[in-house]
């Protein structure tokens, strides 16, 4: 497998810092990646675990219910968003993106104008903490999938998005019987006594994408409830 056809599409310097989104061709077909001050983040090859973080936000939704209600810390490559919308009883998904950027190149790179124009999608370009402290909506679901998780933020300022007070707010802006689903790289015990300190039980669930080179790349959902 050729994974030397690597490239650079997109790149920005920004008062956050620097990033970039690059393409790899191999085997006929091409993937993106996107890197924050040099920091590998996600790819389109890790869309797999995207969608099943939203479906594990949206797990407790039932057939009957209408006029459901998503937020999305993390507009990513979005294979969160898509798996959203693919829901029929989607009413909206609130997104909200620190890089405006990024949701540029979800448009003109990435082939997600489609979500992006869909009328079910409010995009919020800002903060995703100062987002939520400062908005009282309430959701069925909410995913986080920012920077690579609770121990390893690109950005400082994301660890606040982990911490405990910041779970205490998470936990009022949803729903009743909603849920939190938060992706990270790999399993975080300190992380998981914080969820229970302020939700009592969390699930856990280990998922698979696949790289490029054909590398298994293990990580984990945690699910709480409201």
């Amino acid at each position: 497998m050729d994974l030397l056809n690597r490239r650079v599409v997109a790149h920005a310097r920004t008062r956050h810092g620097e990033i970039q989104l690059a393409a790899v061709d191999s085997d006929g077909e091409t993937n993106f990646e996107l890197i924050f001050n040099g920091v590998h983040l996600m790819a389109t090859y890790n869309a797999p675990s995207s969608r099943a973080l939203t479906d594990v936000a949206l797990s407790g939704i039932g057939t009957h219910r209408k006029h459901v209600e998503l937020l999305i810390g993390g507009l990513g490559m979005g294979a969160s968003l898509r798996q959203a919308l693919e829901r029929p009883e989607m009413e909206t998904v609130r997104v909200v993106e620190l890089e405006f950027r990024i949701v540029d190149w979800n448009r003109t790179h990435l082939g997600n104008a489609d979500l992006l124009d869909d009328r079910r999608t409010e995009v919020v370009v800002g903060d995703f903490y100062e987002y939520v402290k400062g908005s009282p909506q309430h959701y069925h679901g909410i995913v986080i999938d920012i920077d690579n998780g609770p121990d390893w933020v690109v950005r400082p300022e994301n660890r606040r998005v982990y911490s405990i007070s910041m779970l205490q707010v998470l936990r009022t802006r949803l729903r009743t019987d909603g849920i939190l689903a938060i992706w990270s790289h790999a399993v975080n015990r300190s992380y998981e006594r914080a969820l229970e300190t302020v939700f009592g039980s969390v699930f856990k669930h280990m998922v698979q994408d696949v790289a490029l080179n054909g590398k298994t790349l293990d990580s984990v959902i945690y699910e709480v409830h409201a």
